[in-house]
């Protein structure tokens, strides 16, 4: 074995190892060291590409041998059941949903087992295994070992460092070539980011792991038990390459999302059940990596009940930038809504970046300095044929964070770069400065082909946050058609931009869901105006018959900031900043209702609940005093003096005319 392969391989496991969990668009990353891109200002470092990583076709189909030394498999909650027999169906079941999309030519098997009383690794075996490390906290993961620099395999390669040939030149597919359990690769080229081993890891430990059933009866309320298929079907969709979403709400009548969201609720049976299936987003992603019909031979090729992807399937792409930093941005979450269903069938993070490699530690770093490791805002999104809104979203930690994404997004948080609000496309009016943020222009998709040029400049906003960070949420006593309201004081409201125009954009409802797979369904949503008591700040009056803007069946955001947008920002600030200074308006309230009627949806009948600040001993920001909430549907109010509530009114700067 040459010298060079040593090297190679050496760099090759450690990269993988720190890179295996991190994803951005639609694809987990690998950096792309083949021709450096541009001299680094560190010395001894080189400037590496960011890049997706995916299978060969010559490695496909990708093929698994399932651990059985633990039979049955462990049980943290009580005595084992679980046979490594059942699970094996429940691990078919989860690639069979895989192997079925029409429009993708990426399948994967069991082919047999292995007994392994060692942890998951770089031994070309992929492996399904129910032993993890002791400091291993999730329910499972799925790290992959991936090429970090176009290379050719020579035979004979021992790239595992096992002693034992990794490479053979008498094979063109995949293989074990001399039967001893592990896989040979045919001897050739491959591209930085082609995926050499995966496996998959799922945790049972006593400490932290979980009871995995396989049973519809099986599924139930404990926290610490979950569907092996549901949890199966996610981790193998990594294994495929592709990066979690953000996407946890399809539409206001669903309140699942894709496979690919980060969390699974194990706590609500529907959830589990859900996440056995794809999601419209996993399926066009996995598509857009592994098309259908896109070589005339081999795996890509049409076969029997294949349907070509660019049949079914064409593009949005676009740039997304900083309406304020004058920047492209790495980290956006861009999706598209159908226009007729209203829901969400896919999303993708935009940001061509690359960092800073040391060849000799393999550390990666960045250094002050965004020109140089955000190339551009890029986006791309697979979308079968229709008609879409686009909007866009920072990935700033709720519902997830950019550490639970990607390099792309990590870099784009770094930089400050992910502290935009929520906006739609609009294509006459885009730009820094809009009057309707909540606007979008209808794009029509047609298969096999791109629309191009839907960009997006977030826009320069002023949130008005009379709250700090989330400390709770609340509150699951309350009855239905409850209120919750926030107070903008005039006097906080006169005095930003005093004197010029102002847009009232829209608002911000904090608001968490005790269970997944219900939709965040407020009855109503509320800008109005209203009085206190200057004594005692009690409110005396709430205008909820004539408000300012009012939406009935307001659909949030589970762990996020719902956004209410307002139908005509500067005409509603107009009249805010004149009937303020004519005394006609004291001071502006955000209401929010709890569904009316019970009981609730989902399994646990808690209503939405929505994010406090404050109830710890030290407070990162004053209780302002400005929150309330009504028994009664409005005729008494009482004032909240151990929270705020986290509404929050974004106003903007009109447009330069």
């Amino acid at each position: 074995m040459s010298k060079k392969t040593i090297r190679y391989c050496l760099t090759l496991v450690f990269l993988s190892a720190l890179g295996s969990t991190l994803m951005a668009g639609g694809r987990l990353q690998q950096i792309d060291i083949t021709s450096p891109s541009g001299p680094s200002p560190i010395p001894g470092t080189i400037l590496a590409k960011v890049i997706g990583i995916q299978w060969d076709t010559r490695a496909i189909p990708v093929r698994y041998r399932v651990n059985n030394s633990l039979d049955p498999i462990p049980n943290p909650l009580g005595a084992a059941s679980l046979s490594v027999a059942d699970a094996t169906g429940a691990f078919t079941r989860a690639m069979t949903s895989w192997n079925d999309i029409p429009t993708s030519f990426m399948r994967m098997e069991i082919a047999g087992t292995v007994n392994k009383t060692t942890l998951v690794g770089f031994d070309f075996v992929n492996e399904l295994s129910f032993r993890t490390s002791t400091g291993f906290n999730a329910i499972a993961s799925s790290p992959s070992v991936s090429l970090m620099q176009d290379t050719t395999l020579v035979d004979g390669d021992d790239l595992d460092g096992d002693g034992d040939s990794d490479v053979s030149g008498a094979i063109t597919q995949v293989t074990d070539v001399d039967n001893d359990g592990d896989l040979e690769f045919p001897a050739g080229f491959y591209k930085a980011g082609t995926i050499l081993d995966n496996d998959v890891q799922f945790n049972t430990k006593t400490s932290n792991g979980l009871r995995f059933t396989t049973t519809d009866a099986a599924l139930d309320t404990v926290g610490r038990s979950v569907d092996l298929e549901c949890v199966a079907v996610h981790e193998l969709g990594h294994s495929h390459g592709l990066s979690h979403t953000l996407n946890n709400q399809k539409s206001a009548h669903d309140g699942n999302g894709a496979t690919m969201f980060p969390f699974i609720d194990t706590s609500d049976p529907a959830a589990e059940l859900a996440g056995r299936s794809l999601d419209s987003d996993d399926i066009g992603w996995v598509s857009s990596i592994y098309p259908e019909g896109s070589a005339a031979t081999g795996v890509a090729a049409i076969q029997t009940g294949d349907i070509p992807f660019a049949a079914v399937y064409g593009f949005i792409t676009g740039d997304v930038r900083h309406g304020l930093a004058n920047l492209p941005i790495a980290g956006a979450s861009v999706w598209a809504t159908n226009r007729d269903t209203g829901e969400v069938v896919a999303a993708g993070f935009s940001g061509t970046t690359q960092l800073i490699f040391n060849p000799a530690t393999g550390g990666l770093s960045v250094v002050n300095n965004p020109a140089l490791h955000i190339l551009d805002g890029r986006y791309q999104i697979p979308l079968p044929k229709g008609n879409y809104e686009v909007g866009v979203e920072p990935i700033d930690g709720n519902p997830a964070a950019a550490g639970s994404i990607s390099f792309s997004a990590q870099i784009g948080s770094i930089f400050g770069l992910l502290n935009f609000n929520e906006e739609m496309f609009k294509k006459s009016k885009e730009g820094a400065f809009e009057r309707r943020a909540g606007d979008a222009s209808s794009i029509n998709i047609e298969p096999g082909k791109t629309r191009s040029g839907i960009d997006i400049t977030t826009n320069v906003t002023l949130n008005v946050n009379n709250f700090g960070s989330r400390n709770f949420v609340g509150f699951t006593g309350v009855g239905p058609g409850t209120l919750y309201a926030v107070r903008f004081p005039k006097a906080q409201i006169e005095g930003i931009r005093p004197g010029q125009d102002i847009l009232v954009q829209s608002a911000l409802f904090d608001t968490v869901l005790a269970d997944a797979s219900v939709p965040a369904l407020f009855a109503r949503a509320v800008l109005t105006t209203g009085k206190v008591d200057p004594a005692t700040s009690a409110i005396t009056t709430i205008d909820l018959l004539t408000p300012l803007d009012d939406v009935q069946g307001f659909l949030a955001a589970d762990d996020d900031f719902g956004v209410l947008h307002f139908h005509d920002s500067k005409q509603l600030g107009q009249r805010i900043r004149k009937d303020m200074a004519r005394g006609r308006i004291e001071d502006l309230f955000l209401v929010l209702q709890v569904p009316e009627t019970t009981p609730f949806a989902g399994v646990s009948n808690l209503p939405p609940f929505i994010g406090l600040d404050g109830g710890v001993a030290t407070n990162d920001v004053p209780i302002f005093g400005l929150s309330y909430v009504s028994l009664d549907g409005g005729a008494t109010w009482t004032r909240r003096t151990d929270f705020n509530f986290r509404f929050s009114l974004v106003l903007a700067e009109p447009p330069p005319k």
